[in-house]
């Protein structure tokens, strides 16, 4: 019965068509993951349009006492958030601090030791230590 599948001509056929196809599918397979990780292997999340990054900071911004608001989101292999990062003027506020942390930690779900706030420096602290520095 062996013998048979070995000389059938159709069956060898289809059998090269369904190797073929395998080789295809495993080249796309390791194409696109290629392409979707850094040299480091570490996977690179674009939010192209810098959207959720953009709504937290908004959000965050119109929090009593706090001023100008930059973030930084960390994302697993899934896309889910693992960690952020918030500097914002006013967040030398221990309320200020706090309420930032509750407003990150009740948006993406996570703890608190998940976040990080830090005090964002003025515009003028930037020109005086330049100034010092020379």
């Amino acid at each position: 019965m062996l013998e048979k599948f070995k000389n059938d001509p159709e069956i060898k056929e289809k059998g090269l068509k369904i190797i073929a196809l395998l080789v295809i599918i495993a080249v796309i397979l390791l194409s696109f993951d290629v392409f979707t990780q850094n040299k480091d292997g570490r996977k690179q999340i674009i939010d192209e349009d810098g959207g959720t990054e953009a709504q937290l900071c908004s959000i965050l911004a119109d929090i009593d006492g706090v001023g100008d608001v930059d973030v930084m989101l960390q994302h697993d292999d899934d896309d889910n958030i693992t960690g952020v990062i918030v500097t914002a003027q006013g967040a030398g506020n221990p309320i200020v601090k706090n309420n930032l942390i509750n407003a990150v930690m009740a948006v993406f779900n996570i703890s608190s030791t998940s976040v990080e706030v830090f005090e964002k420096k003025a515009a003028n602290e930037y020109k005086e230590e330049d100034l010092n520095e020379k």
